[in-house]
């Protein structure tokens, strides 16, 4: 007998009980929810808006349930009663994204890293590759502060030498080449990270580098919701130099250059505040940020819409650094007959952004930490002043203030799904979209800030079309099933890129829109077309849920190489779901258990249409001639053979929970090597210079992932969910053709040359200089003479640093009690070096910076303390002072509170017509390290942001915000 049955509530004390079953996280309705009194068959299910209503005895214990929820129990009340369930993130029927197609989880054979729209609802993000830092193992994520900016994301490391890294973006089944821009972050149902080769092979020739899938969200049936979200806050640096004052300055100056500098009145003027500049203060402020979306869904049984509008306004903690972004999305689902369903998605954006540019070099931060405080601002006649005591042109505050870029942007991309039944099992989706993107970019610098007027405008433009046809058939018999799919697919991009720069305006109050009178201007077209057309077969197979093998093949033909045009990849996985044996029946305390392995062969189609057939530069002329431009030569030669870099990874992994899903634990080796890369040549100028490129390089990467998941807490009013992960990754360059070494970029004209190398046997990423051994009895720096021949040259240069961190660590904690909750997610990398060029500047008279700015540099240097000073003597002229030296090496490892978030959903009783949560967070809280820099996390911006990692020079770093959030659903 179950239980006692409806007619026997009439036999006893009964009342109405009414109440909301809502989700714990985001507080929308659940829809369909089991709502039964305990030990009995009474009870009911809940509506669209998530009510229930029905009468049970006074003292019922109320059981409330439904799939990928946790089942909860709660005390009924004569009240109202507001029931919040909590996911069940482990439930075995979850479904994930695989790239044409999904699996439930436990049938999964390769390695997939799964993120909802919930890990990230308390963080405020500009855009989605900010919420992925720590988020899934395998995954490094650096980012810097500028607002509208993007993180650059890594998936198991870097493979190429030269050419881009970055993972394949792919929203709602279509490659999008703006990556993850113009998608706002509530609009995100879910991502998932391919990893391993058995899942990115089935997106062949650009799988190398990892995948990223979005599903973005959609209708539901039967339910009705009307989202209104807004976050407001400010910012502000998190972490400063400790500067010289102007008066501490001018006395430095008088120490050390000229005693008779400065007048007693200047003096006076620099001691009292009066005169002078504190660049730190001037050049940071306060940032402001408002985020404001709107989202409406409706849908019944056949048709499903979703609708939202989102303004984010980012302003950042340097002046006149500012981004606006209008996003737009639109989405309908429709079952138009029993054999036909339709899907029509569109997004649309449009962004401004007015800054200057951080780039690796002498960006406006550098600058302004090198620039004296005992200068004048500007002139009598509001010209900015280039600082008298450096040689380091152009003011900063002048180039922020009336010489940043401006850059707009227009985005849409749209696609239309059909999906037909042909038969029961068997079915066939086309998939058509378009991917535009429209960009502009201004700049413009005056004679109040250069010695000369220049200015520049550009508009380019991109389409991309795509269609995917799949047919797919699903079928199970006794014991087994099938999955397979039969893809076609073609994709067609083109790029126009028309720009005019020129020098010498005669009229400078209009800026950059009168560059047609420019003294001397200069032109450039450029047009790109490429193509690519694929092949794509999968099949996946289980056998009584213990046994799952994977088979994918694809095979991709571009139009970018010229005798190799096609490139196959081949792929295979098998898991075995231990638990379902039948010797782990007796082992209860398991609930999953399953090994898997996977083998295959991605690739990256890296170059640019045309590459291999040669290109023409234009030759310039000094002399001789009016004509800047005289004639072309071979920039860079034909190389018809070039084929694709590839990389054959393969993964071996195991899942296992216990407790009944209270503890998770995901372990992953993976081992994966990059053959063919793509590496530049030189040839010398004697004979007749230009580029070419090879199939040299060949790059090694293996790791160690875990990832664990603890319901610590769990119960009707207390839960505490804490996840961990952690990934460890060697890296290693296995070959550069005959080279036994490369050098990264030079710096700023030959600032500090050969700083970042690349070499065989050695990681990328590597750090290059003289090695410092302190001082000697004069106070001058000593350096390591590593060829024993009593002097200092180029062939004493060693291996001094490593930018890729060891270990990345990522661990977040939920806990919530009743209708409170608090979130706090830390982040950290470690054992990775940075050198901070910008302490070099900052703490030496060697080359554009003339006098130091670091007050530690003057307070500890050997003229001050004598033996046992951190800093060589400024006053000894022999003494020799290098960049690329391991005394500017520094341990970058950090551990970060990148998020805190205190959230309260306020009581139905208190506010009937909506679900109401209101929030206060931290970004950016607090950081722990030893780096002495503004912000060990960021990133270097650069041509090769791989190669020349570990160089700081005034990255535009991560500031402190602070947020108050309201998140409505009515």
């Amino acid at each position: 007998m179950l239980g006692k049955t409806a007619s026997s509530v009439t036999q006893q004390n009964s009342r109405r009980i009414t109440g909301t079953v809502i989700d714990a996280a985001t507080g929308e309705p659940v829809v369909g929810a089991n709502v039964v009194v305990k030990g009995t068959t009474i009870g009911t299910i809940s509506d669209p808006d998530g009510r229930f209503a029905f009468d049970a005895p006074a003292s019922a214990t109320l059981v409330v349930s439904y799939i990928g929820y946790l089942t909860a129990e709660v005390e009924s009340s004569s009240s109202p009663m507001q029931i919040r369930l909590q996911e069940d993130t482990r439930s075995l029927e979850e479904v994930v994204v695989i790239g044409y197609g999904t699996v439930k989880k436990v049938d999964l054979a390769g390695s997939v890293g799964v993120m909802d729209h919930k890990s990230f609802r308390d963080q405020h993000l500009s855009d989605l590759s900010n919420g992925l830092q720590g988020r899934v193992s395998g995954v490094s994520v650096q980012k810097n502060g500028q607002p509208g900016s993007s993180a650059k994301i890594r998936i198991r490391g870097v493979n190429s030498v030269y050419r881009n890294n970055a993972p394949l973006y792919v929203v709602d089944g279509l490659v999008r080449e703006n990556g993850e821009a113009g998608i706002a972050p509530e609009d995100i149902e879910s991502v998932q990270i391919l990893k391993d080769a058995s899942s990115t092979a089935i997106y062949g020739s650009r799988g190398a580098n990892g995948v990223i899938l979005i599903t973005t969200r959609k209708g539901k049936a039967n339910q009705q919701n009307i989202t209104f979200n807004a976050r407001m806050g400010f910012s502000n640096l998190s972490k400063k130099y400790e500067m010289l004052t102007p008066y501490e300055s001018a006395l430095a100056y008088r120490d050390i250059k000229n005693p008779n500098a400065f007048t007693d009145v200047e003096m006076e003027g620099y001691k009292n505040g009066i005169k002078g500049i504190d660049w730190q203060d001037v050049f940071f402020g306060t940032g402001m940020t408002q985020d404001y979306q709107v989202t409406i869904s409706k849908g019944n049984r056949h048709t499903q819409y979703y609708v939202s509008g989102r303004y984010n306004s980012e302003r950042g903690i340097v002046e006149n650094n500012k981004s606006d972004k209008y996003q737009f999305k639109f989405n309908l689902t429709s079952e138009l007959t029993p054999w036909l369903h339709l899907t029509a998605d569109i997004m649309a954006d449009h962004s401004d952004f007015t800054g200057s540019w951080f780039s690796t070099g002498p960006n406006p931060m550098f600058k302004a930490l090198n620039y004296s405080p005992t200068m004048e601002m500007q002139d009598k006649n509001g010209k900015y002043n280039w600082d008298p005591y450096n040689n380091i042109e152009a003011n900063p505050m002048g180039e922020i203030r009336q010489a940043p870029s401006d850059s707009r942007a227009n985005r849409m991309t749209g696609h239309v799904d059909l999906r037909f039944t042909i038969l029961p099992g068997l079915t066939f989706t086309t998939t058509n979209g378009v991917d535009y993107f429209d960009g502009k970019n201004y700049s413009f610098g005056p004679t109040t800030v250069y010695r000369q007027s220049f200015a520049s405008n550009a508009d380019h433009n991109r389409l991309m079309l795509q269609t995917i046809n799949n047919l797919m058939y699903t079928g199970k018999w006794d014991q087994h099933s099938l999955t397979a799919s039969a893809i076609f697919e073609a994709t067609s991009s083109e790029t126009r890129m028309m720009s005019i720069s020129g020098n010498n305006l005669p009229v400078e109050s209009v800026g950059y829109w009168n560059i047609n009178l420019a003294g001397s201007k200069s032109l450039r077209n450029d047009y790109g077309r490429r193509t690519l057309l694929s092949g794509i077969g999968r099949i996946i197979y289980n056998y009584d849920d213990r046994y799952i093998l994977t088979g994918t093949f694809r095979a991709d033909g571009s139009s970018v190489f010229t005798n190799n045009k096609w490139g196959y990849f081949p792929s295979v996985a098998a898991a075995w779901n231990i638990v379902n044996e039948g010797f782990m029946k007796d082992l209860s305390i398991f609930r999953q258990f399953k090994l898997r392995s996977s083998y295959g062969i991605v690739g990256s189609q890296a170059l640019n249409p045309y590459e291999t057939l040669g290109l023409l530069w234009e030759a310039n002329t000094a002399f001789g001639t009016t004509s800047q431009r005289t004639g072309y030569y071979a920039g860079i030669f034909a190389t018809p053979d070039l084929t694709w870099e590839k990389t054959l990874q393969w993964d071996l992994g195991v899942d296992f929970s216990v407790l009944d899903d209270r503890l998770s634990f995901s372990l992953d080796y993976y081992d994966k090597r990059t053959k063919d890369g793509l590496l530049r040549k030189h040839i010398p100028s004697y004979n007749g210079g230009g580029d070419y490129w090879v199939n040299d390089g060949e790059v090694h990467n293996k790791g160690f992932e875990v990832s664990v998941s603890a319901r610590l807490i769990q119960n009707s009013d207390w839960n505490w969910t804490s996840t961990l992960n952690g990934t460890w990754l060697k890296n290693e360059v296995l070959s550069l053709g005959c080279e036994r070494f490369i050098f990264g970029n030079t710096l700023w004209g030959g600032f500090v040359n050969e700083v970042s190398l690349v070499k065989v046997g050695e990681p990328l990423g590597l750090l290059y200089g003289y090695v410092w051994e302190g001082l000697d009895e004069n106070g001058c720096n000593k350096f390591k003479d590593v060829n024993g021949n009593n002097k200092l040259d180029s062939e004493d240069r060693q291996i001094i640093g490593n930018s890729l961190p060891d270990f990345t660590l990522g661990w977040n904690n939920q806990i919530s009690w009743k209708n409170w909750e608090l979130n706090m997610f830390f982040n950290g990398q470690f054992g990775m070096d940075k050198i901070n060029l910008t302490r070099f500047a900052m703490s030496t008279m060697t080359g554009p910076s003339r006098f130091i700015t670091l007050k530690e540099a003057y307070e500890n240097n050997y003229d001050k303390v004598g033996a046992g000073a951190a800093y060589s003597s400024l006053k000894n002229a022999s003494n020799r002072n290098y960049g690329n030296s391991s005394q500017w090496v520094e341990d970058a490892s950090y551990l970060r509170l990148e998020n805190i978030t205190l959230s309260y959903r306020l009581p139905k009783r208190v506010v009937r017509f909506a679900d109401l949560r209101l929030s206060l967070s931290c970004q950016n809280a607090f950081t722990i390290t030893r780096y002495s820099g503004m912000d060990p996390a960021n990133v270097s911006a650069g041509p090769n942001a791989d190669v020349d990692n570990g160089i700081d020079m005034g990255t535009f770093p991560s500031p402190r915000t602070f947020l108050v959030g309201i998140h409505a659903n009515f």
